[in-house]
This record gives C-alpha cells, structure tokens and sequence, in this order.
C-alpha cells in the first residue's frame, strides 16, 4: 500500500470556474481507496478554504470518478 496524488481539472462555483484539484488515494490489488482531496487551486491561489461544503463534495465525487477511469484505462493499455 502506498499513497499516491493524483491532478485534475474541474469546473465549480457560479461561474463555473475552472480549478485544478490534488488528491491523495492509497491503492492495492482491489484498487484506489482513501481518496482526499489535498489542494484546490484557482489562477494559482489555494481556495480548498473557500469553497462551500457542496462544493467539496461535487469536486471529491468528480475526482473519484476520474482516478478510477484513469486507473481503468491504464490498466486496459497494460493488458
């Protein structure tokens, strides 16, 4: 088990602004678990203080999303 990062870019807030997040995620045989965001940047600025809760939370279930087609798709290049 080893913890891992993992950037994406996302859209939040009324505007629809554009943010690159950092997660972190440990993985094994069974995949990707422990999945936290670390980090949400907008133009360079740390806001993860910023956002509201929902926010987070949309961000967080994006994130797990992507890692986990990242991942399938990685392992489908590897086959």
């Amino acid at each position: 088990m080893s913890e891992y990062e993992f950037l994406f870019e996302a859209k939040t807030g009324g505007g629809g602004e554009t943010v690159i997040c950092k997660m972190s995620y440990e993985r094994d045989e069974d995949g990707a678990y422990a999945q936290n965001i670390e980090s949400v940047l907008f133009e360079g600025k740390e806001v993860i203080g910023l956002i509201s809760e929902l926010q987070f939370s949309e961000l967080e279930l994006l994130g797990i999303d992507k890692l986990a087609k990242t991942i399938k798709e990685g392992e489908e290049y590897y086959e």
